[in-house]
C-alpha cells in the first residue's frame, strides 16, 4: 500500500506545480501547496461529482477531471478509491502529457 511519503514525490514529475492527496472525508494526506485546506473541498467536490457520473457512463470510470483557470495552471482531479488526487499543472505544461505522467506514476505504487 502507498504511503503518504510515497505521494510526495509527485511533485519531483515535470509539469507538477502543487499536489493535495486527500480523502473523501476532507483529511489532507499529502500535499506540497500552502493552503491545501482551501482547496481540498473543490478536489473532493470534482472527485465525487465525476464518481456519480461512472453510472451514467455505463460503468467507465473517467481517468482524470480538469478545470481549465485562464491563468493555465489548470486544476486535475484523479480518482484513487476513498481519496482524491489533485494536481495544479505548470502553465506552460500539456494537461494530456501531464496527465499520462500521473497516471504512469499511479501505477507503480499500485
Amino acid at each position: 500500500m502507498a504511503t503518504a511519503k510515497d505521494f510526495s514525490q509527485l511533485g519531483d514529475i515535470e509539469g507538477v506545480s502543487q499536489f493535495i492527496l486527500v480523502r473523501n472525508d476532507g483529511y489532507v494526506v499529502s500535499e506540497n501547496f500552502d493552503d491545501a485546506v482551501s482547496l481540498s473541498s473543490a478536489i473532493i467536490s470534482c472527485g465525487k461529482n465525476c464518481d456519480s457520473l461512472t453510472d451514467n457512463l455505463g460503468g467507465r470510470r473517467y481517468i482524470y477531471f480538469c478545470v481549465e483557470r485562464s491563468s493555465g495552471e489548470n486544476l486535475l482531479v484523479f480518482s484513487l478509491g476513498r481519496y482524491y488526487l489533485g494536481i495544479i499543472k505548470h502553465p506552460d505544461s500539456d494537461p494530456q502529457i501531464l496527465a499520462d505522467s500521473i497516471v504512469a506514476f499511479l501505477k507503480t505504487l499500485s
